[in-house]
């Protein structure tokens, strides 16, 4: 990739560093030998210029070393800063270790340092900075002056934020707001693996201890989320959600009785908010005619009905009907809140029909939403596919002004496009360049990994999990990855099944996991096993990989009807997946073929 030339915003930032630079002369002068504050100066104009190019591993490790030689807060904070958004978490452990150096009372140099190490995988180390983070003061709700209890933004903290009373309930709302951002910036599952059994006594909560329980369903375990919600129940929690979050977490597990029980529960605390708990809850048990009827009921209410219309036009969706769910989303794009929802789907379900101009029109139509990112990955692969190599790449390119993580997922999707549309070499020199400017950054590595598994490459593909699992073994995702190639390549089933139980073991719910389990069950050619598994990893996501093994499994067994139901469902959610082609073509199954009026958007 050239490195860009410097735009407005780049000379924008170099004015920002040459006055960070000129602060560091004068605070630092005093203390510091003048060499060392003129070589600082350099690396920082350096770092910055470095950011322009997106060259991270660079402007991380320069902002760091100037950070270790002078004794200035400001610029340890800004070194930390920028390591961790370019996932230089090395780094970024040294720049937050020397900050915290300088402002031993400061909680955010132990917030930063968590966050390396939740990038690093070092849990116990994360675990031990998320302690120390909170026992300095760090997740209190900020109050307004003369109104304590508030969460209000440039306030002062709350000093009885542990208390009882309005700056209670404040410090627990806040103590959970934080632990969602954590999960956002870190991934749930670092995050869910600190937070078991740190020493936090706001931890203790309703309103935390609900927090946890969102924070174990979304980490995929969800009889740790069932525990977190007793407690938070029983610690005083709001009924409603924390029944609402029971019943999904029932539903996950299979426990209908139980599910349907609490969402009952849900709406009967809040009838008005909970309107649609029960339907919900029907839609994860799969009893899709039943979700059917209720929400229909719902959609005679005028207030509802738009919400229950969104729900029944994603399962006429989801079921291939295009027709019904067609005439849904046209009529929902008369309400505010679901025409972008409704544009989203109308252009789908024209891109299954094949209409690929007025799919590209719908997707252009959300830019500036929500639901910009997810259009403008659809258009670029209908355009590749389309013949419009250039263009599709061009889609996919982030802003100049785009923050570097933003840029990274941009340049990994383009990859991706190259990838599934075969070009595998340069895929692989892509992602070798975003290594040379993000050295060492865990999602890159990983996403090397994958690229040279679909490149055939599978030692190599290997010999790259097998490093990041050196370094990261507890990372469930990373053991599942190289539990799964092993199993799909036959090497080595009983280390792959001991890393897959291993990953297991932390997200016992986790469908990709289940799905790794069931293949390599399929691979010993214990199919009988294998078949609960995947059938539960599919319902809890109907991902078409997971479809395919599916499939494959229960045509080995001779149900050749429902192996042939279970790639056409496959299909229907993900048109394009090559496993389930593969599989339908070794079995003789002609593929899904999908026909349909024109679709008006």
């Amino acid at each position: 990739m050239e490195p860009r030339h410097l735009t407005l915003a780049a000379r924008k930032l170099l004015t920002g560093a040459t006055a960070l630079c000129a602060l560091l002369g004068t605070a630092l002068a005093s203390s510091d030998s003048l060499r060392d504050v003129e070589d600082s100066n350099a690396l920082v104009m350096t770092a910055e210029i470095a950011l322009q190019r997106d060259d991270c591993g660079r402007a991380a490790a320069n902002y760091t070393v100037a950070a270790q030689r002078l004794a200035d807060a400001r610029l340890a904070e800004r070194a930390t800063g920028v390591a961790l958004d370019c996932g230089q978490f090395q780094a970024a452990e040294r720049a937050a270790a020397r900050w915290r150096q300088l402002t031993p009372t400061d909680p955010a140099p132990l917030r930063a340092a968590m966050r390396a190490n939740l990038g690093l995988y070092k849990i116990d180390d994360a675990r031990s900075a998320f302690e120390g983070w909170i026992s300095n003061g760090g997740g209190l709700a900020p109050a307004r002056r003369g109104q304590r209890g508030h969460d209000a933004k440039g306030g002062e903290h709350n000093s009885a934020a542990g208390s009882s009373g309005a700056g209670g309930a404040a410090a627990d709302d806040n103590i959970a707001e934080q632990m969602s951002q954590v999960a956002l910036e870190s991934g749930v599952s670092a995050t869910l693996a600190m937070v078991r059994g740190a020493q936090v006594a706001r931890l203790q909560s309703g309103r935390a201890q609900l927090a946890l329980a969102d924070l174990a369903f979304d980490g995929w375990n969800y009889r740790e989320a069932l525990q977190y919600g007793q407690r938070a129940l029983s610690a005083g929690a709001e009924r409603a959600p924390t029944q609402l979050l029971l019943a999904r977490a029932h539903a996950g597990l299979g426990e209908a009785d139980l599910a349907v029980a609490a969402a009952g529960a849900a709406r009967s605390a809040a009838p008005k908010e909970q309107s649609f708990a029960a339907a919900d809850v029907l839609i994860v048990l799969g009893r899709e005619r039943e979700a059917r009827m209720a929400l229909e009921s719902l959609r005679d209410s005028a207030a509802l009905r738009p919400q229950a219309e969104r729900r029944l036009g994603l399962l006429a969706f989801d079921r291939g009907d295009y027709g019904e769910a067609q005439n849904v989303f046209s009529a929902l794009l008369k309400d505010p809140e679901s025409s972008g929802i409704a544009v989203y789907y109308l252009a789908a379900i024209a891109e299954r029909r094949g209409e690929v101009a007025n799919a590209l029109r719908g997707y252009q139509m959300l830019s500036g939403t929500g639901l910009e990112a997810a259009a403008r990955n659809r258009a670029a692969t209908l355009l590749y596919k389309e013949g419009q190599r250039s263009d599709a790449l061009a889609l996919l390119q982030a802003k100049d002004d785009a923050p570097p993580a933003t840029r990274l997922e941009a340049e990994i999707a383009q990859a991706q496009l190259l990838a599934n549309g075969g070009e595998g070499n340069q895929a692989l020199a892509r992602i070798d360049d975003v290594l040379a400017r993000f050295p060492g950054h865990p999602d890159v590595l990983y996403q090397k990994a994958v690229l040279l598994e679909k490149a055939g490459r599978t030692d190599a593909a290997i010999a790259q999990l097998e490093m990041l699992y050196r370094d990261r073994p507890q990372d469930s995702a990373i053991s599942n990855a190289l539990g799964f190639i092993l199993a799909d390549h036959n090497r080595d089933l009983s280390r792959a099944q001991r890393l897959i139980n291993s990953a297991l073991k932390s997200e016992p719910d986790n469908p990709a996991i289940l799905d790794s389990l069931g293949w390599l069950q399929y691979r010993r050619g214990m199919l009988q096993a294998a078949l609960p598994l995947l059938e539960r990893a599919f319902r809890l996501d109907q991902d078409g990989d997971i479809g395919a093994h599916w499939g494959e499994v229960l045509w080995a067994l001779g149900d050749k009807a429902k192996a042939r139901e279970t790639w056409n469902r496959a299909l229907m959610i993900d048109p394009d997946n090559a496993l389930v082609k593969a599989a339908q073509q070794r079995a003789g199954v002609p593929s899904l073929s999908l026909q349909g009026t024109g679709t008006s958007i």
